[in-house]
């Protein structure tokens, strides 16, 4: 999908690139920790699949927003 950009009164197409933070599959996991309580008697770490906060699913951003997310995430 290509987005057009205005930039005094042309029109620009943007470049929409794959997302660096998802690698283009719109879903990143993470851990969560799950401390002890009565129904476990130790502590854990679940694996747990969410959306791209930088993305938000789509699997693609912009290229001039792509100076603008932190990497090391």
């Amino acid at each position: 999908m290509t987005k057009i950009k205005l930039i005094n009164n042309h029109r620009l197409k943007r470049t929409m690139i794959t997302c660096p933070a998802c690698t283009g599959d719109g879903t990143i996991e993470f851990e969560r920790a799950r401390p002890q309580n009565f129904n476990r008697d130790i502590g854990e770490i679940d694996i747990i699949s969410g959306t791209c906060y930088a993305c938000n699913g789509s699997g693609s951003v912009d290229m001039d927003d792509y100076e603008h997310l932190d990497n090391d995430e």
